[in-house]
């Protein structure tokens, strides 16, 4: 089974375990029909929790879409919110380096 890095740069990108995850996850829902493309190694979601209206955020430095089949997952913004730093599916935890 892949995880989350095989469908990011790890030159930008890296794999964390549970001990060494940083702090500021929030679980999100993602709408399965606001995935898109933007350029060849950019991705933008809509995603929202009961805490945050519906907002489109950005994942960079990715081969491919890590969250196609996810509908649930972790996430870590930036500071300004529109783009995704890292992400934690089931125990799978990748962040920016």
């Amino acid at each position: 089974m892949e995880g989350l890095i095989d469908s990011l740069d790890k030159s930008k990108w890296q794999e964390v375990t549970p001990a060494n995850k940083s702090d500021g996850y929030q679980e999100y829902h993602i709408n399965p029909h606001a995935h898109k493309k933007l350029e060849n190694n950019t991705f933008i979601y809509m995603i929202d929790n009961d805490n945050v209206d519906p907002k489109k955020v950005v994942l960079e430095s990715a081969s491919k879409d890590p969250i196609k089949a996810v509908s649930l997952l972790e996430i870590k913004l930036s500071a300004d919110g529109t783009k995704i730093v890292g992400m934690d599916l089931d125990g799978d935890i990748v962040e920016l380096k």
